[in-house]
Parts: C-alpha cells; sequence; structure tokens
C-alpha cells in the first residue's frame, strides 16, 4: 500500500515528539562521560531522524544541492528549537510540573516538525515542478528561518561562551541560512555566495560590536534578528526594485535599533537613560 506525503509528514513529525518526550529522561552526557553545558547528544538524534525522515517524507527525490537547501535547515531549526524548549523545561519548570510541561513541550515540538516538513516537500516540489504553493512555501521558509535564528542568538548569547565562538557562529549560521533561503529564488549561484557572505560578514561584525556594548543578552538576540530580517529580506529583493514603502519599514526598524541601543544600554553609574 502507498503511503500519502501527508501520512509520511505526520508520522515523522510524531515520532520527532515521542523521541523528544523519551529523552527527558536520559542524560547522554552522563552515560558517555562527557562534561559539557548541555546534552547535545539529543539534539544531534534528533536532527538526524528529522533529516533522514525527510529524505524519505519527499520519496528520495532529492539531489546535488537540495541535500543542504532542502534536507538540512529543517534538522538544524529541530536541533535549535528543541534545545531551546529543553532549556526552558530544566530552567522554569519544577519537578511537579515537568512532566505535563514535557507533553505540551512534545505537541508543539511535533506541530513546528510538522510545519518544517511540510515546508521543506513544498520547496522540493517547486523545484520539481511549478506549483501553486511554492510562494506560500518560500514565505513560510522565511518566517520559520527568523524564528530558529532569533532563538540561535538567544541561546548563544545567554550562555558563558568565549566571544570569538559567538562571532564564527553568529557568521556561520547567518551564512548558511542566507544561502538556503536565497535558493528559493531564481538568481546565480555566484550571486547567492557573495551576498550570503556579505549578510554573514555584516551579521559577524555587528555581533562583535553588540558584545562589546552594554546591553543584554535579550536584546542582543532582538537586535542581530532584526538585522538579519532586514539584510535577508534585501538580498531576496535582488531581482526587484524596492519600493518606497519597503525603505521606509527599513528606515524604521534601523532607527528603532538605533534608539534601543540607547535607551535601554547600562551606562555606568547613570545607569540607563530612561
Amino acid at each position: 500500500m502507498k503511503i500519502s506525503t501527508r501520512t509520511r509528514a505526520i508520522f515523522l513529525a510524531s515520532s520527532i515528539a515521542l523521541v523528544f518526550f523519551i529523552f527527558q529522561g536520559v542524560d547522554f552526557l552522563d552515560i558517555l562521560n562527557i562534561n559539557f553545558e548541555f546534552d547535545f547528544v539529543k539534539m544531534s538524534i534528533l536532527a538526524l531522524i528529522m533529516y533522514v525522515g525527510l529524505l524519505w517524507v519527499v520519496n528520495f527525490r532529492v539531489r546535488g544541492e537540495r541535500f543542504i537547501t532542502v534536507l538540512l535547515f529543517p534538522s538544524l531549526a529541530i536541533f535549535v528549537l528543541t534545545l531551546y524548549v529543553n532549556l526552558l523545561i530544566e530552567s522554569i519548570l519544577s519537578s511537579v510540573d515537568k512532566v505535563a510541561g514535557e507533553v505540551v513541550a512534545s505537541l508543539f515540538v511535533a506541530v513546528f516538525a510538522y510545519i518544517l516538513i511540510l515546508t521543506a516537500n513544498i520547496l522540493n516540489i517547486g523545484f520539481l515542478q511549478k506549483v501553486p504553493l511554492t510562494q506560500a512555501g518560500r514565505a513560510a521558509h522565511y518566517v520559520l528561518t527568523l524564528i530558529i535564528a532569533y532563538l540561535f542568538f538567544s541561546l548563544l548569547f545567554s550562555n558563558p561562551i568565549p566571544f570569538i565562538i559567538k562571532v564564527v557562529s553568529v557568521f556561520g549560521l547567518s551564512y548558511l541560512f542566507s544561502i538556503i533561503a536565497l535558493w528559493n529564488i531564481e538568481i546565480k549561484y555566484y550571486q547567492r555566495i557573495v551576498a550570503s557572505f556579505g549578510i554573514g560578514m555584516m551579521m559577524g561584525i555587528c555581533s562583535f560590536v553588540l558584545i562589546l556594548w552594554p546591553v543584554g543578552s535579550d536584546y542582543v538576540a532582538l537586535i542581530l534578528s532584526l538585522l538579519f530580517y532586514m539584510a535577508l529580506g534585501l538580498a531576496l529583493e535582488i531581482r526587484e526594485v524596492l519600493s518606497k514603502r519597503v525603505w521606509l519599514e527599513y528606515f524604521f526598524l534601523y532607527s528603532l535599533i538605533i534608539l534601543i541601543l540607547f535607551i535601554i544600554s547600562e551606562w555606568g553609574i547613570n545607569g540607563r537613560l530612561i
């Protein structure tokens, strides 16, 4: 009996959520005797399940660059999402509420995984043939990229990690997410490389400046996300003449970032401006 793509997607999303729930009672760092800040083994296994499972969902119709552009993003997204959710469970919920929180978190992971899978499937089909849902898939991928980027920045800057690793990580993720997002539009390969490298460099430099700026990690993640939103948005509009509305929107966001930086910064003994 032939299994439909939707059924495969539901099965994969449910499997990821089930494994995530089971892993809440497993400590791989203790089992493997690894000294690390968080149990990255759990998230790596979940990411691998997503990668291989998604290949099955799309009926193995993936070739060449799509092993990265179609399959890699959902896997990285699941890694970042489950890490973020897992840290929330450990830091916020008490032992009494932990089981209920894990169930709710698992359901959330299932829904998010299902959205990632459907989006990847739409983009893969849109590459093979013209379908009406392709534009919706691109829009969904853009939103998902921004969400995962914010979660990644939040995790990165809220933990005691050497600043050089933070800067390199921001550059690496921004470059990778940009080149995957730009794959969704029809531009030449070298243009994607150059644009993605430019976005990555800009994000890396901005992250270096924000590390030195007297502002909290939550605001750093927010500001970097806004900068990434503007940079990636401009890159995605590379084939079109930008309207005045778009430039006005980006000018407003840029002004908002500058205002946030000056208002919320801790200026020594004088504190904040307001």
